[in-house]
Parts: C-alpha cells; structure tokens; sequence
C-alpha cells in the first residue's frame, strides 16, 4: 500500500512593513535579549537607567523600547572602554 504524502497548510508571509515592526519589548523579552535576569532589570529601571514606558491605569505596566536597550548598552560600553 503506498504511502501517503503529507500535506502542511501554507504559512502566511511575514510582515514586512517596517511600521508594523516591534519597536518596544516587555521586562521579561528585555531580560533575554540583555541577558540579565529580570530582578537586575527592575534595578536598572529603579535606577533611572533604563529608559521606559509605563502604561496603565496607575502606570504599573512597563515597556520597554528597544531603542532605550541599545542606547544603555552603548553607554555602558563606553564607561567600560574608558
């Protein structure tokens, strides 16, 4: 008896617009991409390093634009370098 071929659905084309790219990430998607565990993150927020946004009612939500990431890695780079 012959085999039968599977057949998978087409996977939609990813989006390409450049607006509709993530410019901001979440504490925990910023933890992984600095590699810093998310207590060191918070710290770095607290301290006014880390650029941020707080939405919300009460302001509690934090995010995290991916533009505040680069800059505090240039920065901390150049503290390193001197």
């Amino acid at each position: 008896m012959p085999r039968l071929k599977t057949i998978h659905p087409p996977q939609p084309a990813p989006l390409r617009d450049p607006a509709l790219t993530r410019k901001a990430v979440n504490v925990a998607e910023a933890s992984l991409i600095m590699g810093v565990g998310q207590t060191n993150l918070r710290q770095l927020i607290a301290a006014g390093k880390l650029g941020v946004i707080r939405v919300g009612l009460k302001g509690r939500g934090i995010v995290i634009p991916l533009a505040a990431i680069d800059l505090y890695i240039v920065e901390a780079t150049e503290k390193v370098k001197q």
